[in-house]
């Protein structure tokens, strides 16, 4: 359940506000946090071509996946799922024409979770063929700890042409520290001590993620999604107890629906979906006694975004 407040209080100055109830984030209900405020910004207008905004956002990253609304996702990849995405900062950003932005971000860490990094992004945005074709690209460090940094590069692409619509994202990211605790999570507690595990570093994944949406009917919609990701040691350690360089976890994602919406705009639709996640763990993987299990789910429900004002 979330809130949202979003206007334009002068031609030069909005704000936009999100915050969620009932937060589905292990982390966030483990410490205590009933709710979690995603957005809380003000937008400057400087001029037609140039605008800051400051306060609680999203990170500047690109990808088509990462860019869509969340109620319109079922199931996002391991990397969107896993990478924590609100931070507090300063954004300033460019655009030459109509169709081309430049974004520079620079944020701190979540207000939540000290470890998580600082992040400095460059984004790009563009279109052509009269937004046929649409281009979401990004490059981003972060500082994970004193003198540890992770490195983010993404791209999306999305074309939409009539009742087609879909995208093809390709996201990479490696740090010295796990950038996303996806193979750490993975790896069992060693010793007596359960919360001592094997320190993990120089990680890196890739994923894959594509989408078609076919509106085969003003009121219903048709989407197929896969997802391709994998999990490394880019680099093998010199430090006891680090892992040996090799690929670790590959997962693939599947998932297929049907979308219904009943009413004259698309703030309600009522959704039939099918979702299965297979994964497999290289030998490197199974020697560290790391298990998981595939899953199944088909789903029916509706989701509606209810205006107030």
């Amino acid at each position: 359940f979330k809130v949202e407040a979003t206007g334009t209080v002068l031609p030069w100055l909005s704000y936009a506000y999100r915050q969620v109830l009932c937060y589905r984030n292990e982390w966030v209900r483990a410490n205590g946090f009933g709710s979690y405020i995603e957005n809380a910004w003000v937008n400057f207008q400087l001029s037609e071509k140039f605008s800051v905004t400051a306060g609680k956002q999203d990170a500047a990253w690109g990808g088509f996946e990462y860019d869509e609304y969340p109620y319109r996702i079922y199931d996002y990849s391991d990397m969107n799922d896993w990478m924590e995405c609100y931070f507090t900062g300063v954004a300033v950003s460019y655009e030459p024409t109509g169709t081309q932005e430049i974004c520079v971000q620079v944020t701190n860490g979540n207000d939540n979770r000290s470890k998580s990094p600082s992040f400095y992004n460059l984004g790009w945005n563009s279109s052509y063929l009269d937004e046929v074709l649409n281009l979401r690209y990004s490059a981003t460090a972060g500082e994970q700890a004193k003198g540890k940094w992770m490195y983010m590069a993404w791209a999306g692409h999305n074309v939409c042409t009539g009742p087609f619509d879909g995208y093809f994202d390709v996201m990479y990211t490696r740090g010295s520290l796990d950038p996303l605790g996806i193979l750490t999570e993975l790896v069992p507690p060693s010793g007596e001590n359960e919360e001592s595990s094997i320190c993990l570093r120089n990680i890196q994944y890739l994923s894959l993620v594509a989408e078609m949406n076919y509106r085969f009917h003003p009121k219903w919609n048709a989407f197929a999604k896969g997802m391709y990701e994998t999990g490394s040691v880019y680099k093998a350690g010199d430090e006891e107890g680090e892992l040996p360089d090799g690929k670790y976890r590959t997962a693939w994602g599947l998932q297929t629906g049907i979308e219904f919406y009943p009413m004259a705009d698309e703030n309600l639709h009522i959704f039939l979906t099918g979702t299965a996640r297979f994964y497999n763990l290289t030998e490197k993987a199974k020697a560290l006694c790391a298990s998981i299990e595939n899953t199944q789910r088909l789903s029916v429900g509706f989701i509606y975004k209810l205006p107030l004002y």
